[in-house]
Order: C-alpha cells, then structure tokens, then sequence
C-alpha cells in the first residue's frame, strides 16, 4: 500500500500526505489499536514519501457532522522546539490559520539561562551543526513574527524551562485546543531531554501528547518534513 501512497503523491506532486494513526481513543481516553497494519504503512511512507508526510492522531476533529466552512472555529497550537520537522509544522498550521476561523497559538519553548537541571546547556562553535540549527531557526521564525505582526489571529509566544517536569508542564498549559502540530523530530536541548520511543513514528513529543503524562483531547499532528534523502528512523514493534 505504501508504494500506491507515494507513487500517487509523486504523480500529483502533492506537497504533503496525512496517514492515520494505527489507534484511536476509547470512551474513557485511553488508546486502543484497531489498524495494526497502518503502522507498517505508516513507517514505509515516511522513510520513502516524495514530500512531506503528517501522521494524525484524531481524536474527534470536526466531529461527525459536517459544517459549512463559514462556520468553522478551531483553535490550533504548535508547539516549537526546533529543526525542520518542527519549521514544517509551523508553516503548516500558519496556512491553517489563513482560514478565518482559525486560530493559531504557537510556542517555542527555550532552555532557561540558569538552567542546571536535566536539561544542559552545551557550548558549540559558530560554524558547527548545531549553532547553523539554531541559525535556521531564529531566521525562520523572525521571518513568521514579521508576517503576523498584525494578525489577530496567531499568537507567538517563548517560555524558558529548565527541565523535563517544566516543559510537560508548559505543555498541559497550552494543549487545551481542537488541535496540537508538532514536529516528529525535533532538535534543541529542551527536545532532547524528552526522549521517548514508545511510538517512533510520532516522535519524542507526539508520544508524550498521546501518554497519560500529558492529558488531553485534543488531535495531534506529527509532521515530517520532506528531504531528498530520506534515512530509515521507523522501528516498530508495538
């Protein structure tokens, strides 16, 4: 099925493909498999998709009932640790927003100058990789605040955190929403420090918005961002 997928987003030049997630949410929350062959798919499309690739965690978006897109009132959150999955799922959820129905809270979460805890600060040269992360970063989102300096409807915000237990926290804070985008594979300390493997395909942060750690209703967007070589990142046993 896989080969089908990609083949058709290629032939369409399709700038995005949006695969379900292989479980669904029960009555009392919790998440139960009722897909297990999605996953497989789920992993073969996003180690070889023409473009970029969103696995979606529904959790009653937009309900049954279909409305007129007059009537449409979202409410949106990204949350914004860095790298280019997570520029992905920005730029995204600011064409959601276009929609004036829609509104857009995105946070970028940094590590606090102080911080001793589990989250470490670590000194790199100019020229090194992560220094040019944090390079793309900073220009894309200073791009996105300029771009919605007079929109009503985005709100950007930065919180500082200095470990695990601050940044979940932040999060519980801000997932209150008809939808969360994230990136599957953010970069930065902060994101580092979240490491979680339970779902790979959702990466660090998409795993914990679907855990008991980080209740909520809301449906999650994991996106991946398109590169011309994709590398093999998917294992999946569960």
């Amino acid at each position: 099925m896989h080969v089908d997928i990609c083949a058709t987003a290629g032939r369409k030049k399709a700038a995005v493909i949006i695969l379900p997630f292989h479980k669904h949410q029960r009555l009392d929350g919790s998440l139960e498999t009722t897909r297990s062959d999605f996953k497989h798919v789920n992993r073969r499309v996003l180690e070889n998709a023409p473009c970029s690739v969103g696995i979606l965690v529904d959790r009653g978006l937009g309900g049954t009932s279909h409305i007129s897109a007059s009537n449409v009132s979202y409410s949106i959150t990204v949350l914004f640790f860095g790298g280019g999955d997570d520029r992905e799922a920005l730029a995204y959820g600011a064409r959601m927003a276009e929609h004036p129905g829609i509104r857009l809270t995105a946070l970028r979460f940094v590590v606090e100058p102080s911080s001793t805890g589990e989250i470490v600060s670590v000194d790199v040269e100019e020229s090194s990789p992560s220094s040019k992360l944090v390079s793309e970063d900073d220009e894309f989102l200073n791009e996105f605040k300029a771009k919605i300096a007079n929109d009503d409807s985005i709100t950007y915000e930065e919180r500082a955190v200095k470990n695990t237990a601050e940044t979940v926290a932040v999060m519980r804070e801000f997932v209150h929403c008809n939808l969360v985008l994230v990136g599957r594979r953010p970069q930065g300390e902060v994101a580092y420090a979240l490491n979680r493997s339970e779902y790979p395909e959702l990466g660090p942060i998409g795993a914990l918005l679907v855990s008991q750690d980080c209740p909520t209703i809301a449906s999650v967007l994991v996106m991946q961002q398109y590169q011309h070589q994709q590398l093999s990142e998917v294992s999946v046993n569960k």
